[in-house]
């Protein structure tokens, strides 16, 4: 597959807005969800993560880029102590094909988006929630 062939499926506007209640009831839902083995070994759970603009515009405003693609990121700590471990929520750009706008090698060697950005350092909840959200409690 060439990076200029559509990824099936992939509509560059995907997304839309939903109710207040069920978006409340998802996160409610999550949040009472039992706890892994790994969060009981003391892992913290973490409810929401939160970019700047700053951020989100740079990476939106890269050649190309038509929307936001989030990963899921374990950082893992060295020393293999769980409790130290943090979930991260990666930031990438999106191409009209539904390609991520990351530094890669073509099929054919070439580099490809070699200034591509791929954001991180969100600010986590807890510890930075809105208390008086009914998304975080």
């Amino acid at each position: 597959m060439l990076f200029t062939d559509p990824i099936p499926g992939f509509v560059p506007n995907a997304g839309a807005p939903i109710a207040p209640a069920e978006a409340e009831q998802w996160a409610a839902n999550y949040r009472n969800q039992p706890q892994t083995q790994d969060e009981l070994a003391g892992r913290k759970r973490t409810k929401a993560y939160y970019f700047g603009n700053q951020l989100l515009d740079t990476i939106q405003q890269q050649p190309g880029c038509v929307g936001i693609r989030f990963y899921m990121g374990l950082e893992q700590d060295l020393t293999g102590d769980k409790s130290k471990d943090e979930y991260q929520l990666l930031a990438v750009g999106v191409d009209v094909n539904g390609y991520d706008l990351v530094p890669r090698t073509s099929p054919a060697g070439e580099l490809l988006n070699e200034d591509g950005i791929v954001g991180d350092g969100s600010l986590k909840c807890p510890s930075v929630c809105d208390p008086t959200s009914p998304m975080s409690n």
